[in-house]
C-alpha cells in the first residue's frame, strides 16, 4: 500500500534537502520515518539517564487501595476461592476451580451498569463495623448448580436470560449460606465480621448499599467447571473496608502478624510465668459476734472459732478460694497442708488485683 503526503510550510519546517510543498515518494516517506526514528531511539533523560516513563491518572477516579489494602483482599479471597472450590466440587461431584482474577475499584454507579438484567445478586450484611456488600452470581451458574443438585447433567449455557426462580432461589440458598460461613472463616484471623446473607435481587438497580457516586472494591473470582468459565464478584464499599482496616486491634495484627507462639516461646513464657510470686491466705475458721461485743473486746478475749485445729479451711490466693488445707506448723513455722485442689478448676483468676 502506498502513500502520499503533502507537507507544507505551515506543517514542518526541515533542514534536512526536503523540498517543502513538493508531494513526497513512498522512497521519501520511508527514509523521513528512518531519520525520524534513529533521531528520537537515543533520547536519554537530563542527566544522561533512560527517559521515564509517563503513567495516565485519572484525577476523577483516584485510585484508593493502598497496597496493604490490596495484599489483605488478595490473601482473603485466595483463600476463600481455595475453600469454597473444594465444597462446590463435593457437591457437584466434579473439580471446579476457583482463582482470584482481578480486585479493581470503581464507582457503584458503573458496578451496576456492568451488571445486564436479569442477574443474581445477593445482599451480604456486615458487622464490625456494620455495612452491606453484595454478592454477585451468573444466572447460568446457578442454574448449571441446581441442576446438577437434583441429579441432572447440567447444561452450562451463558446464553440464558431468564430471571432466577423462586424454587431454585430456595435451593441455591445453601450453598449461598456455606459461602457466607467460608467468608467469617477467612476474616476471622483479622476480624469476626459476622458475614449474614440478607436478600436477593435480580434487577441491580433496585440494590443501593452506597450512594451512586461513593467507590466501591470489586473482587473478581474466576470459576471454572471443565471448558466453561464464569465470574463471582464481591462488591465491598471502599468506606468500609478503610473503616474495617484503621481499627486498632486490626491495624496491631497487620503490623504484628497473627501467627501462633513457636514452642520455644511458649517454654520461655512457661519459664517466667513459673517464677512470678503469688500471696497465699489459710483461713483458720471464722467467728461470729455482734457489734457490741466486737466493740467491747479486750487483751486476753478469748474467740471461739467454727472449726476445729485438724478440720479443713480454705486456701485463698490473692483473695479467692483456690485450695482446701489444714492449717499447723512445720518445726518452728506455720504451714498448711493442701488437702484438696478441686476447687482450682472453678477459679476466675483476677490478674489485675
Amino acid at each position: 500500500m502506498n502513500l502520499s503526503i503533502r507537507l507544507t510550510s505551515h506543517d514542518f519546517s526541515f533542514n534536512k534537502g526536503y523540498d517543502v510543498g513538493k508531494i513526497l515518494t513512498q522512497d521519501e516517506i520511508d527514509a523521513l520515518l528512518s531519520t525520524v526514528t534513529e533521531d528520537t531511539t537515543g533520547v536519554e533523560g537530563a542527566e544522561g539517564g533512560p527517559t521515564r516513563r509517563a503513567v495516565l491518572y485519572d484525577f476523577k477516579h483516584p485510585n484508593l487501595i493502598s497496597k496493604e489494602q490490596m495484599r489483605l483482599l488478595e490473601n482473603i479471597h485466595e483463600n476463600f476461592s481455595r475453600n469454597f472450590s473444594v465444597f462446590l466440587s463435593a457437591q457437584l461431584r466434579m473439580i471446579v476451580d476457583i482463582e482470584l482474577l482481578a480486585i479493581d475499584q470503581l464507582l457503584y454507579s458503573e458496578f451496576v451498569m456492568s451488571i445486564a438484567p436479569p442477574g443474581c445478586l445477593y445482599v451480604i450484611n456486615m458487622k464490625n463495623p456494620e455495612g452491606e456488600a453484595i454478592l454477585e452470581l451468573s444466572p447460568s451458574l446457578v442454574i448449571f448448580i441446581v441442576e446438577k443438585l437434583f441429579g441432572g447433567k447440567g447444561g452450562f449455557s451463558a446464553a440464558i436470560s431468564r430471571p432466577i426462580s423462586a424454587i431454585e432461589q430456595r435451593i441455591m440458598r445453601k450453598v449461598i449460606d456455606r459461602a457466607a460461613i467460608e467468608m467469617n472463616n477467612v476474616w476471622s484471623p483479622i476480624t469476626d465480621i459476622q458475614v449474614e446473607i440478607t436478600g436477593f435481587e435480580s434487577n441491580p438497580e433496585f440494590i443501593q448499599i452506597v450512594p451512586s457516586s461513593e467507590p466501591v472494591v470489586v473482587v473478581s473470582l474466576q470459576i471454572k467447571i471443565h471448558d466453561n468459565k464464569t465470574l463471582m464478584n464481591f462488591c465491598y464499599p471502599y468506606r468500609w473496608l478503610s473503616d474495617m482496616i484503621g481499627q486498632p486491634d486490626v491495624q496491631e495484627k497487620l503490623q504484628f502478624g497473627i501467627n501462633e507462639a513457636s514452642a520455644e516461646e511458649r517454654s520461655l513464657m512457661e519459664d517466667h510465668l513459673n517464677k512470678i510470686t503469688c500471696d497465699l491466705r489459710a483461713s483458720l475458721g471464722k467467728a461470729t459476734m455482734t457489734i457490741q461485743d466486737f466493740i467491747h473486746l479486750q487483751v486476753g478475749d478469748l474467740l471461739i472459732l467454727d472449726s476445729k485445729p485438724n478440720q479443713e479451711n480454705t486456701v485463698y490466693v490473692r483473695g479467692t478460694p483456690a485450695f482446701k488445707g489444714i492449717v499447723g506448723r512445720q518445726d518452728k513455722y506455720r504451714a498448711v497442708l493442701i488437702t484438696d485442689v478441686s476447687e482450682k478448676d472453678n477459679v476466675s483468676w483476677n490478674t489485675n488485683s
